[in-house]
């Protein structure tokens, strides 16, 4: 195949990836970099006096080629992928690849005689063609899809978002919010700048793209808390899970802040409350 259909068949398969573990293996701008040369790089052989489609065509060259990348397990997932796709694609041609080549002369194929291209012809065209219109498509679901990953992500991770909504009859873009919170199937919630939790409907999510993830210990605390310190900011920054207040438990999400308004924290420093205790759990955010 030419080198512009192993690209386009790099990039497309690395996409089906990311959907499949739903993980961003485009999350850094040297990915694209990584995969464009991975999927030439079997090719190297015309470059290095080898025959071709023999020693950089195998299973044996695929496994080496990883210790170009060692300092990210992301870039040299993202390179495996494409070097492997090379091969695919050979493996659709009338030459095949020997993948275990040179302890077996054995040729390998992905598909039978009649569908196998010729490099260069109009059927590969078509397939470059194919591959285009469906890595735009992929391209499409995966964006779409970040929201499903926020889902999953969020169970153990604080996610970085760039997204829009709309809301209230209009659209609402945020560059970067912290996305602390999700109900597992269908709201998100990150912490606004007053440090409320501001919480979205899924069908209100126009658009969402994930910029980073960071590790987080979301195992819910129990505390006893006085009410005025609801308001400080160690507490804007807590996600509360629920309170109880004289032997009762509440449901509650929100930050301190919202719970502090929830209870009327205002009235109860008017009537000199503002030093009742109540029990809370939660989990950090930061």
């Amino acid at each position: 195949m030419k080198w512009i259909t192993h690209i386009a068949l790099a990039f497309f398969v690395v996409k089906i990836t990311e959907i499949a573990m739903m993980i961003d293996l485009f999350d850094d701008y040297l990915a694209y970099a990584v995969v464009s040369l991975f999927a030439v790089l079997p090719d190297i052989d015309f470059l290095i006096g080898v025959k071709h489609r023999t020693w950089t065509h195998t299973i044996w060259f695929s496994a080496v080629s990883l210790f170009l990348l060692p300092f990210s397990w992301k870039l040299a997932l993202a390179g495996w992928i494409a070097l492997m796709s090379h091969l695919i694609g050979d493996m659709m041609t009338h030459s095949g690849v020997k993948l275990f080549y040179p302890y077996r002369e054995t040729v390998f194929y992905l598909t039978p005689p009649r569908w196998r291209v010729k490099t260069g012809s109009g059927a590969e065209f078509m397939i470059l063609g194919v591959l285009l219109i469906g890595s735009i498509l992929v391209g499409s679901v995966s964006a779409q899809t970040d929201v499903e990953k926020v889902f999953s992500l969020s169970k153990d991770h604080v996610v970085e978002a760039r997204l829009s909504t709309f809301e209230n009859g209009a659209v609402h873009r945020y560059d970067s919010v912290e996305i602390v919170w999700t109900d597992g199937k269908s709201k998100i919630g990150f912490i606004d700048r007053d440090g409320r939790l501001k919480v979205i409907k899924k069908e209100d999510i126009l658009d969402l793209e994930i910029l980073r993830t960071e590790k987080a210990d979301k195992t819910a605390k129990k505390d006893l808390v006085k009410i005025k310190n609801l308001k400080r900011s160690m507490w804007r920054h807590r996600i509360i899970t629920g309170y109880e207040d004289d032997g009762v438990d509440f449901d509650f999400v929100g930050t301190g802040l919202d719970l502090y308004f929830k209870i009327d924290g205002d009235d109860l420093k008017e009537r000199g409350l503002e030093d009742y205790e109540i029990g809370v759990e939660f989990y950090e955010v930061r």
